[in-house]
């Protein structure tokens, strides 16, 4: 499955499976600890095969950041 990755709603990134989505997110809140440690600001968004005609779906960002590292 493919993932794009939208900050306040601008796509920043895409990845290509949970894992890259998770690391991902690892980063992000490493990188902003002090202002979005949560990543509240982040969407999720999978992409499926019709995603270009569909938009995606948005997903729960929760289920990336349990198993994610980060403080």
């Amino acid at each position: 499955m493919k993932y794009e990755l939208l900050v306040d709603g601008r796509g920043v990134a895409r990845v290509e499976e949970e894992d890259g989505v998770r690391e991902w997110l690892a980063r992000y809140r490493e990188e902003h600890a002090e202002d979005d440690p949560d990543a509240v600001h982040v969407q999720v968004r999978e992409l499926t095969r019709f995603a270009w005609l569909t938009g995606g779906t948005i997903v729960d960002r929760e289920q990336f950041l349990h198993s994610a590292s980060g403080p």
